[in-house]
């Protein structure tokens, strides 16, 4: 019985906290909204250094469905996606696959901003001429990272 109770003025006191009162471990449904309760946009700047376009397009993606996830849930998302290291290979326009220029399309359209790193392509000799159109060429990625994040964007590394 006093168990009874404690679970009953547990769940009380959480819910007048405005808390989710319990979390059952077979809970299916997705849910971030304690994670964004009271925010009205969120900011965040993805670090991208991957060279394997099956993982590039993969973790694109997962950006691309953290921007629709963040949006259905009612917060404005404003996320930057920053490339540098031997990725910066795969976006030139000989040799980025049609899925890796309709997936930054996409991106690009959803407001997106995809930075390049200009120290990335001089070291792996890419041509900045023959860099896709969606992408935003800055000097240094890392410049640009630390400027973001004293701007209040929350740095994510996918690797």
């Amino acid at each position: 019985m006093k168990k009874l109770a404690l679970v009953f003025v547990s769940t009380l006191f959480l819910s007048l906290l405005g808390l989710p009162a319990i979390i059952h471990a077979d809970n299916t449904v997705p849910d971030d909204r304690f994670a964004l309760k009271g925010l009205k946009q969120t900011r965040a700047i993805f670090d991208v250094r991957l060279a394997e376009l099956d993982k590039l397009l993969f973790n694109l993606g997962l950006i691309k469905e953290t921007y629709e996830g963040i949006s259905n849930q009612k917060v404005k998302p404003t996320i930057i996606v920053s490339l540098r290291g031997p990725a910066v290979k795969l976006f030139t326009k000989d040799q980025a696959p049609p899925e890796l220029k309709e997936l930054l399309a996409d991106l690009k359209k959803k407001g997106i901003r995809v930075e390049i790193c200009s120290v990335a392509t001089r070291v792996f000799k890419v041509d900045n001429t023959q860099l896709l159109p969606d992408l935003f060429l800055v000097g240094n990625v890392l410049t640009s990272q630390i400027a973001w994040q004293n701007k209040g964007y929350a740095l994510i590394t996918l690797n």
